[in-house]
Protein backbone atom coordinates (compact mmCIF):
# COMPACT_ATOMS: atom_id res chain seq x y z
CA UNK A 1 0.00 0.00 0.00
CA UNK A 2 1.26 3.24 -0.58
CA UNK A 3 0.93 6.32 1.68
CA UNK A 4 0.27 9.14 0.01
CA UNK A 5 -0.42 12.61 1.67
CA UNK A 6 -3.22 14.51 1.68
CA UNK A 7 -3.46 18.68 1.35
CA UNK A 8 -6.63 19.87 1.81
CA UNK A 9 -7.50 22.45 -0.91
CA UNK A 10 -10.84 24.24 -1.57
CA UNK A 11 -12.08 25.43 -4.71
CA UNK A 12 -13.79 24.40 -8.14
CA UNK A 13 -12.85 21.58 -10.47
CA UNK A 14 -12.54 22.25 -14.06
CA UNK A 15 -14.19 19.82 -16.52
CA UNK A 16 -13.53 19.53 -19.95
CA UNK A 17 -15.03 18.17 -22.86
CA UNK A 18 -14.10 18.01 -26.76
CA UNK A 19 -16.71 21.08 -27.10
CA UNK A 20 -16.66 23.69 -23.41
CA UNK A 21 -14.47 24.06 -20.87
CA UNK A 22 -16.42 25.04 -17.29
CA UNK A 23 -15.92 25.24 -13.87
CA UNK A 24 -17.89 23.01 -12.00
CA UNK A 25 -18.12 22.14 -8.34
CA UNK A 26 -20.00 18.83 -7.31
CA UNK A 27 -22.94 18.44 -9.24
CA UNK A 28 -26.23 17.20 -7.37
CA UNK A 29 -28.12 15.41 -9.30
CA UNK A 30 -31.61 13.14 -8.67
CA UNK A 31 -33.70 9.82 -9.66
CA UNK A 32 -37.21 9.22 -9.06
CA UNK A 33 -37.53 6.06 -7.20
CA UNK A 34 -40.80 4.50 -5.33
CA UNK A 35 -42.04 8.14 -5.42
CA UNK A 36 -38.97 9.60 -3.96
CA UNK A 37 -36.64 12.49 -5.43
CA UNK A 38 -32.87 10.20 -4.75
CA UNK A 39 -30.27 12.65 -4.64
CA UNK A 40 -26.46 12.12 -5.25
CA UNK A 41 -23.83 14.23 -5.73
CA UNK A 42 -21.70 13.88 -9.02
CA UNK A 43 -17.78 14.32 -8.80
CA UNK A 44 -16.56 14.16 -12.52
CA UNK A 45 -12.52 14.28 -13.01
CA UNK A 46 -10.81 17.42 -14.06
CA UNK A 47 -9.52 16.11 -17.34
CA UNK A 48 -13.22 14.43 -17.72
CA UNK A 49 -13.08 13.19 -21.64
CA UNK A 50 -16.29 11.78 -22.78
CA UNK A 51 -14.48 9.68 -25.41
CA UNK A 52 -13.08 7.19 -22.57
CA UNK A 53 -14.08 5.03 -19.92
CA UNK A 54 -13.37 5.61 -16.79
CA UNK A 55 -14.07 3.53 -13.18
CA UNK A 56 -17.11 4.53 -11.27
CA UNK A 57 -16.28 4.75 -7.41
CA UNK A 58 -19.60 5.00 -4.78
CA UNK A 59 -18.86 6.59 -1.65
CA UNK A 60 -21.41 6.20 1.25
CA UNK A 61 -21.82 8.47 4.12
CA UNK A 62 -22.29 6.71 7.86
CA UNK A 63 -25.64 7.08 9.90
CA UNK A 64 -26.39 10.91 10.80
CA UNK A 65 -24.17 12.02 7.43
CA UNK A 66 -24.73 13.63 4.51
CA UNK A 67 -23.22 12.81 0.98
CA UNK A 68 -21.90 16.74 1.19
CA UNK A 69 -20.13 16.36 4.50
CA UNK A 70 -18.66 13.00 3.61
CA UNK A 71 -16.33 14.33 1.13
CA UNK A 72 -15.44 17.13 3.91
CA UNK A 73 -15.12 14.53 6.17
CA UNK A 74 -12.17 12.74 4.27
CA UNK A 75 -10.50 16.29 3.68
CA UNK A 76 -11.53 16.49 -0.04
CA UNK A 77 -9.00 13.60 -0.32
CA UNK A 78 -11.39 11.57 -2.45
CA UNK A 79 -11.90 14.21 -4.52
CA UNK A 80 -8.73 14.97 -5.55
CA UNK A 81 -8.04 11.50 -5.95
CA UNK A 82 -10.78 11.79 -8.70
CA UNK A 83 -8.59 14.37 -10.50
CA UNK A 84 -5.38 12.93 -9.94
CA UNK A 85 -6.18 9.17 -11.19
CA UNK A 86 -9.05 9.86 -13.28
CA UNK A 87 -12.59 7.98 -11.87
CA UNK A 88 -15.92 9.06 -11.69
CA UNK A 89 -16.72 9.77 -7.81
CA UNK A 90 -20.49 9.65 -6.70
CA UNK A 91 -22.01 10.57 -3.37
CA UNK A 92 -25.65 9.30 -3.19
CA UNK A 93 -27.49 10.64 -0.22
CA UNK A 94 -29.90 8.42 2.17
CA UNK A 95 -33.20 8.79 3.21
CA UNK A 96 -33.43 10.74 7.04
CA UNK A 97 -29.33 10.45 6.46
CA UNK A 98 -29.20 6.66 7.04
CA UNK A 99 -29.53 3.52 4.73
CA UNK A 100 -31.41 0.29 4.64
CA UNK A 101 -28.79 -2.57 4.15
CA UNK A 102 -31.83 -4.58 4.42
CA UNK A 103 -30.40 -5.99 7.93
CA UNK A 104 -32.83 -7.17 10.77
CA UNK A 105 -29.76 -6.55 12.73
CA UNK A 106 -31.57 -3.27 12.61
CA UNK A 107 -34.56 -2.34 14.02
CA UNK A 108 -33.77 1.34 15.09
CA UNK A 109 -32.44 3.30 11.47
CA UNK A 110 -34.89 5.39 10.17
CA UNK A 111 -34.35 4.35 6.80
CA UNK A 112 -35.15 0.56 8.06
CA UNK A 113 -38.06 1.43 9.76
CA UNK A 114 -39.71 3.45 6.47
CA UNK A 115 -38.65 -0.13 4.19
CA UNK A 116 -36.48 2.33 1.97
CA UNK A 117 -35.76 0.41 -1.05
CA UNK A 118 -31.60 2.00 -1.19
CA UNK A 119 -30.61 -1.38 -3.71
CA UNK A 120 -33.22 -0.28 -5.83
CA UNK A 121 -32.08 3.27 -5.36
CA UNK A 122 -28.32 2.29 -6.26
CA UNK A 123 -28.89 0.29 -9.15
CA UNK A 124 -31.21 3.18 -10.79
CA UNK A 125 -28.42 5.39 -9.83
CA UNK A 126 -25.71 3.37 -11.51
CA UNK A 127 -27.64 2.91 -14.55
CA UNK A 128 -28.77 6.83 -14.77
CA UNK A 129 -24.99 7.45 -14.67
CA UNK A 130 -24.05 4.67 -17.49
CA UNK A 131 -26.36 6.93 -19.26
CA UNK A 132 -25.31 10.41 -18.73
CA UNK A 133 -21.56 9.64 -18.28
CA UNK A 134 -18.31 7.32 -19.88
CA UNK A 135 -18.44 5.29 -16.66
CA UNK A 136 -16.48 1.72 -16.89
CA UNK A 137 -19.54 -0.73 -15.98
CA UNK A 138 -16.79 -3.81 -15.26
CA UNK A 139 -15.25 -0.91 -13.15
CA UNK A 140 -17.61 -0.22 -10.63
CA UNK A 141 -16.79 -0.10 -6.67
CA UNK A 142 -18.97 1.05 -3.55
CA UNK A 143 -17.21 1.89 -0.40
CA UNK A 144 -18.25 3.45 2.85
CA UNK A 145 -17.98 4.20 6.32
CA UNK A 146 -20.07 2.45 8.89
CA UNK A 147 -23.58 2.38 7.83
CA UNK A 148 -22.29 3.60 4.53
CA UNK A 149 -20.17 0.25 4.88
CA UNK A 150 -22.93 -2.08 5.59
CA UNK A 151 -24.30 -1.00 2.81
CA UNK A 152 -21.81 -1.40 0.61
CA UNK A 153 -21.53 -4.80 1.70
CA UNK A 154 -25.14 -4.86 0.97
CA UNK A 155 -24.56 -3.92 -2.56
CA UNK A 156 -21.51 -6.80 -3.13
CA UNK A 157 -24.39 -8.91 -2.49
CA UNK A 158 -27.81 -8.21 -4.00
CA UNK A 159 -25.88 -6.38 -7.33
CA UNK A 160 -22.96 -8.79 -7.89
CA UNK A 161 -23.31 -7.97 -11.61
CA UNK A 162 -22.66 -4.33 -11.01
CA UNK A 163 -20.63 -4.26 -8.37
CA UNK A 164 -16.96 -5.67 -8.68
CA UNK A 165 -15.53 -5.04 -5.23
CA UNK A 166 -15.76 -2.91 -2.05
CA UNK A 167 -14.26 -1.07 0.64
CA UNK A 168 -15.56 -1.29 4.66
CA UNK A 169 -14.35 1.53 6.61
CA UNK A 170 -14.91 1.12 10.84
CA UNK A 171 -17.62 -1.57 10.24
CA UNK A 172 -17.55 -5.87 9.54
CA UNK A 173 -20.14 -8.37 8.95
CA UNK A 174 -23.58 -8.05 10.34
CA UNK A 175 -24.21 -11.59 12.11
CA UNK A 176 -27.79 -11.70 10.60
CA UNK A 177 -26.21 -10.96 7.14
CA UNK A 178 -24.09 -13.52 7.04
CA UNK A 179 -26.90 -16.09 7.57
CA UNK A 180 -28.22 -15.06 4.42
CA UNK A 181 -25.48 -14.78 2.43
CA UNK A 182 -24.41 -18.50 2.07
CA UNK A 183 -25.17 -18.81 -1.60
CA UNK A 184 -23.14 -15.00 -2.37
CA UNK A 185 -21.22 -14.97 -5.53
CA UNK A 186 -17.64 -14.07 -4.66
CA UNK A 187 -16.49 -10.79 -4.52
CA UNK A 188 -13.37 -8.61 -3.24
CA UNK A 189 -13.42 -6.63 -0.11
CA UNK A 190 -10.47 -4.21 1.00
CA UNK A 191 -11.74 -3.56 4.82
CA UNK A 192 -10.46 -0.63 7.23
CA UNK A 193 -10.83 -0.80 11.25
CA UNK A 194 -9.78 0.49 13.92
CA UNK A 195 -9.10 -2.08 17.17
CA UNK A 196 -10.59 0.33 19.53
CA UNK A 197 -13.36 0.98 17.74
CA UNK A 198 -15.94 1.77 21.07
CA UNK A 199 -19.15 1.52 18.30
CA UNK A 200 -19.11 -1.23 15.85
CA UNK A 201 -16.55 -4.02 17.80
CA UNK A 202 -13.37 -5.41 15.84
CA UNK A 203 -14.38 -8.35 18.02
CA UNK A 204 -17.07 -10.09 18.08
CA UNK A 205 -19.82 -8.10 19.50
CA UNK A 206 -22.99 -5.18 19.84
CA UNK A 207 -22.79 -2.58 18.02
CA UNK A 208 -22.92 0.18 20.23
CA UNK A 209 -24.97 4.19 19.17
CA UNK A 210 -24.45 6.24 21.90
CA UNK A 211 -26.89 4.34 24.58
CA UNK A 212 -29.01 2.17 21.61
CA UNK A 213 -27.89 -1.23 20.29
CA UNK A 214 -27.99 -2.30 16.75
CA UNK A 215 -27.42 -6.38 16.03
CA UNK A 216 -24.34 -8.02 16.57
CA UNK A 217 -21.85 -8.15 14.29
CA UNK A 218 -19.29 -11.61 13.67
CA UNK A 219 -15.89 -9.08 14.32
CA UNK A 220 -13.15 -8.72 11.62
CA UNK A 221 -11.40 -11.57 11.93
CA UNK A 222 -14.84 -13.96 11.52
CA UNK A 223 -16.04 -12.02 8.90
CA UNK A 224 -12.68 -12.07 6.67
CA UNK A 225 -12.82 -15.66 7.29
CA UNK A 226 -16.23 -16.19 5.79
CA UNK A 227 -15.52 -13.76 2.66
CA UNK A 228 -12.81 -16.19 2.30
CA UNK A 229 -14.54 -19.22 2.42
CA UNK A 230 -16.82 -18.22 -0.12
CA UNK A 231 -13.79 -17.13 -2.18
CA UNK A 232 -11.48 -19.45 -2.15
CA UNK A 233 -9.16 -16.97 -0.06
CA UNK A 234 -6.25 -18.49 2.11
CA UNK A 235 -7.41 -17.88 5.56
CA UNK A 236 -4.13 -17.21 7.07
CA UNK A 237 -3.17 -14.04 5.35
CA UNK A 238 0.55 -11.89 5.02
CA UNK A 239 1.15 -9.09 7.58
CA UNK A 240 3.41 -6.52 7.29
CA UNK A 241 3.70 -3.11 9.10
CA UNK A 242 3.13 0.05 7.28
CA UNK A 243 4.91 3.83 8.35
CA UNK A 244 3.86 5.15 11.24
CA UNK A 245 5.36 9.20 10.00
CA UNK A 246 2.19 10.84 12.73
CA UNK A 247 3.38 9.40 16.16
CA UNK A 248 1.10 11.40 18.16
CA UNK A 249 -1.77 9.98 16.87
CA UNK A 250 -1.76 7.44 18.90
CA UNK A 251 -2.66 4.95 16.35
CA UNK A 252 -0.16 2.15 13.92
CA UNK A 253 -1.03 0.58 11.17
CA UNK A 254 -0.83 -3.07 9.67
CA UNK A 255 -1.53 -4.37 6.08
CA UNK A 256 -2.83 -8.09 5.49
CA UNK A 257 -3.40 -9.60 2.41
CA UNK A 258 -5.13 -12.60 2.03
CA UNK A 259 -4.19 -14.48 -1.23
CA UNK A 260 -5.65 -16.08 -3.53
CA UNK A 261 -4.39 -19.21 -5.56
CA UNK A 262 -7.43 -20.26 -7.39
CA UNK A 263 -8.46 -16.72 -8.35
CA UNK A 264 -6.75 -13.79 -8.07
CA UNK A 265 -9.00 -11.27 -8.95
CA UNK A 266 -10.76 -12.09 -5.94
CA UNK A 267 -8.81 -10.44 -3.25
CA UNK A 268 -9.03 -9.68 0.30
CA UNK A 269 -7.16 -6.95 1.91
CA UNK A 270 -7.26 -5.77 5.61
CA UNK A 271 -5.76 -2.69 7.04
CA UNK A 272 -5.98 -2.92 11.09
CA UNK A 273 -5.81 0.46 12.14
CA UNK A 274 -3.83 -0.25 15.98
CA UNK A 275 -4.94 2.12 18.54
CA UNK A 276 -8.04 3.65 16.00
CA UNK A 277 -11.75 4.42 16.79
CA UNK A 278 -15.01 4.29 15.05
CA UNK A 279 -13.32 7.06 12.08
CA UNK A 280 -11.87 7.63 8.89
CA UNK A 281 -8.17 7.31 9.06
CA UNK A 282 -6.76 10.78 7.57
CA UNK A 283 -10.24 12.37 8.12
CA UNK A 284 -11.74 14.56 10.41
CA UNK A 285 -12.19 14.01 14.73
CA UNK A 286 -16.30 14.55 13.64
CA UNK A 287 -16.74 13.52 17.46
CA UNK A 288 -15.00 14.21 20.69
CA UNK A 289 -12.16 10.43 21.03
CA UNK A 290 -14.24 9.62 24.22
CA UNK A 291 -16.89 9.05 21.97
CA UNK A 292 -15.32 7.87 18.86
CA UNK A 293 -11.89 6.81 19.60
CA UNK A 294 -9.05 8.19 18.25
CA UNK A 295 -8.56 9.24 13.85
CA UNK A 296 -4.99 7.75 12.84
CA UNK A 297 -2.62 10.57 10.66
CA UNK A 298 -0.36 7.68 9.11
CA UNK A 299 -2.93 7.62 5.78
CA UNK A 300 -5.90 8.65 4.39
CA UNK A 301 -8.12 5.80 3.71
CA UNK A 302 -9.14 7.32 0.37
CA UNK A 303 -5.88 6.55 -0.67
CA UNK A 304 -6.16 2.94 0.51
CA UNK A 305 -9.61 2.06 -0.85
CA UNK A 306 -8.37 3.59 -4.24
CA UNK A 307 -5.38 1.44 -4.84
CA UNK A 308 -7.09 -1.49 -4.02
CA UNK A 309 -9.99 -0.91 -6.63
CA UNK A 310 -7.10 0.48 -9.16
CA UNK A 311 -5.91 -2.93 -8.71
CA UNK A 312 -9.17 -4.82 -9.97
CA UNK A 313 -9.58 -2.36 -13.05
CA UNK A 314 -8.53 -4.11 -15.44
Amino acid sequence: MKIVAWIFVLGSFVVLSSFTSEILKDKKESVLHDERVRTYLVHLPKNYNAQQAYPLVIAMHGGGGTAKSFNRSTRNRFNELADEENFILVYPQGVKRSWNDNNKRDTLGKARKLNIDDVGFIKKMIAKLEIDYAVNSDAIFACGISNGALMSLTLAVELPEKIKAIGMVASNFSEVQVAEMQDSAPFSMVMIHGTEDPIVPYEEGVIKVFKSTRGKVLGVRKSIAFLSSINGNQPNGIARALPNPAHLDGCTTEQIVYPNPVNPDHKIELINVIGGGHTWPGGQQYLPKKIVGRVSRDFNACDALWEFFESLVD
